[in-house]
């Protein structure tokens, strides 16, 4: 994971959602962008990556397991 988080707040926030510093993340600015939630895998000790997941990906994978 990023140390410290601020590099994961900032790819997030300014590069994915494209938010001004100050300006909230809100459901309707996903539901335009496509997407609601994230997904992080472990590809090796150290080291993970992260992606965008697609709208209802949460619900599915929880009713799912």
């Amino acid at each position: 994971m990023s140390n410290p988080n601020k590099a994961l707040a900032n790819w997030l926030l300014r590069k994915i959602l494209k938010l001004k510093a100050g300006e909230l993340a809100t459901l309707e600015k996903l539901e335009n962008l496509g997407f609601d939630s994230v997904i992080i895998n472990k590809e090796k000790q150290g080291i993970h990556n992260i992606d965008i997941m697609p709208m209802n990906s949460y619900e599915e994978f929880i009713l799912k397991n």
